[in-house]
């Protein structure tokens, strides 16, 4: 009996962990400080087929609760499918949007939106990701050694907006991609320009002490 009990709680830990091991794949975090001033991050693995869910892998808002909207059917999300933990099959008429409340309007500083996914092909379909309807720009990926591939795009704004909506979509008809996780980072700082007049302003201020 105890033998059987052991051997049921090696294949519960065993399983456990392959599952811990197809989770979380923040393989490309952003080129700033997650946490500092002005930024905010969330993740998203699907562990529900849920229309509308928060980030289940977390986040850091202070301006408010992130949301992912789902635009397919129910029927298209797996608890678990080809080693991954939470996976929406998506087509050309499908889209995820993420929702991602940030600072008030500025128009003295720049937004930089970065966006990671773990996806894969499933009947030759890609991911199309857009920032308030442009086109994210491809950055880098990664291929798994389970097979699925991280990607990173990243959009700057020459302007900060009250808010930020990804949208993650199917590319050809007839076409379908498997998605498995989403990160997204923000960063909002002053416009380089904005810097510029800062620093002149600072030196400036420097010198005139100095004469005193």
């Amino acid at each position: 009996m105890k033998r059987y009990i052991l051997a049921c709680m090696t294949v519960a830990v065993v399983f456990a962990s392959s599952l811990a091991s197809v989770k979380a794949d923040d393989l490309f975090q952003p080129p700033w400080t997650r946490g500092a001033d002005g930024t905010t991050w969330e993740g998203w693995t699907f562990t529900t087929g849920a229309l509308t869910t928060p980030p289940d892998e977390g986040f850091f808002n202070p301006y408010g609760t992130p949301s992912a909207t789902i635009n397919a059917g129910t029927s298209q999300w797996n608890q678990y499918y080809n080693n991954h933990i939470g996976v929406w099959t998506l087509g050309a008429g499908n889209n995820i949007s993420f929702d991602i409340p940030n600072t008030p309007y500025d128009a003295t500083k720049f937004k930089t939106v970065w966006a990671q996914i773990t996806w894969q092909t499933d009947n030759n379909g890609t991911p199309v990701l857009t920032l308030s309807g442009t086109p994210m720009t491809f950055v880098e990926s990664q291929v798994e050694p389970n097979g699925w591939v991280a990607a990173v795009y990243e959009t700057r704004l020459p302007y900060n907006p009250s808010g930020e909506t990804v949208i993650i979509s199917g590319s050809l008809p007839g076409t379908t991609f498997d998605l498995g996780e989403v990160f997204i980072d923000t960063q909002c700082v002053p416009e380089p320009s904005t810097l510029a007049m800062l620093g002149l302003g600072a030196a400036v201020a420097l010198v005139f002490r100095r004469r005193q």
